[in-house]
């Protein structure tokens, strides 16, 4: 959902609601994240109550010309900060209410898909926001101490991150069994339930070998109070990689806040995701070290290799501003001219 973004109304006809259903119900068989369900689930809830608004109280009822009214009502809309909805989001709405009357297309509720002709906005591509240069990832990997539990710990988390690419949710889920440390490799469980191997420096597993041994027995019983709710906690991370201080699950945000502070004591300023620059990092410099995008893309986990080939972008910029910053022409401070003129033709002038 948008920043700020006002919900829907909950209130909708018993048929929006069973056709509604059918659609996150296909949803979850299909393995979709939890997340994703819910933002399904939202996007459906704003166009139902648009379609109330209109009138309209089941899928049957909606045309074309309705689906366009409400493509407009969604670019006319803004946030509680007053600023309209983003182009991610407006086509992630109009999207969603394509994909599920397409469904009921398919199920025998509608003849056809009156959101098929309806074209969804284009959205530019951004290049990755932060990539961490290698001597920034030196830095970063230099700060946990490694002398306590949970200093060790996110040092290991680090170097999982930077070895594998995974993202927050993909390293918070990896379980004990997921690594072979003998074939340096551990499975990670995607988007959409879609499992990858990827492969693992050999720092990395020595660090997940002590950590395995050494450290995590230690954090499961937990090291550190939780208030009146820490034996709560402890215990309850199973078999999962990397345990909080309390002995629980190591979850997403909070993998963020930590990742967050080791940038702010390295000095990092600008714009950086605090789990995902590792990511948008180790994409970046393994295709500067002429690693084929396809591969790039299998260890990434990216489902098209046009989202893998924005990080050749990314390259593509920062051998500009080396060039700028080392070539010997752009570092000579001499005053150049361009133009000098030829005496022996200057009486022709």
């Amino acid at each position: 959902m948008a920043p700020n973004e006002s919900r829907p109304d909950n209130v909708s006809s018993p048929a929006f609601e069973a056709q509604k259903a059918l659609y996150l119900q296909s949803a979850k068989l299909r393995n979709l994240s939890p997340l994703t369900v819910r933002q399904l689930d939202l996007s459906m809830r704003t166009f139902i109550a648009f379609a109330r608004s209109q009138g309209v109280t089941e899928a049957q009822g909606v045309d074309g010309a309705l689906v366009e009214r409400y493509k407009t009502h969604l670019m006319n809309r803004v946030t509680r900060r007053g600023t309209p909805l983003g182009v991610s989001t407006l086509g992630e709405r109009l999207y969603t209410v394509r994909c599920w009357f397409d469904l009921l297309r398919k199920k025998g509720h509608l003849s056809y898909n009156p959101a098929k002709e309806v074209s969804l906005p284009r959205r530019a591509k951004k290049l990755p926001r932060g990539v961490l240069r290698p001597d920034e990832i030196e830095k970063l990997l230099s700060l946990p101490n490694l002398k306590v539990p949970l200093g060790y710990r996110d040092r290991t988390m680090m170097e999982l991150l930077y070895a594998s690419g995974a993202r927050a949710a993909e390293l918070c889920g990896i379980r004990v069994g997921d690594l072979d440390l003998s074939r340096k490799v551990v499975k990670v469980l995607g988007k959409g339930g879609k499992q990858r191997l990827v492969p693992l420096t050999t720092t990395c597993c020595r660090f997940i070998e002590r950590y395995i041994n050494d450290i995590r027995p230690e954090l499961v019983t937990g090291v550190r109070f939780a208030g009146n709710n820490w034996l709560k906690q402890t215990g309850t991370a199973e078999d999962r990689l990397f345990v909080s201080a309390y002995g629980g699950l190591v979850k997403p945000n909070w993998l963020g806040s930590i990742m967050k502070r080791y940038l702010f004591l390295a000095g990092i300023t600008r714009p950086i995701s605090p789990v995902h620059g590792f990511r948008h990092s180790i994409a970046t410099h393994l295709l500067g070290d002429g690693m084929d995008v396809r591969y790039i893309q299998a260890l990434l986990g990216h489902n098209s290799i046009d989202t893998t080939q924005i990080y050749t972008h990314v390259e593509r910029d920062s051998m500009r501003k080396m060039v700028k910053a080392y070539h010997p022409l752009e570092t000579d401070r001499r005053a150049v001219k361009p133009f000098v003129e030829d005496k022996r033709h200057a009486h022709t002038r």
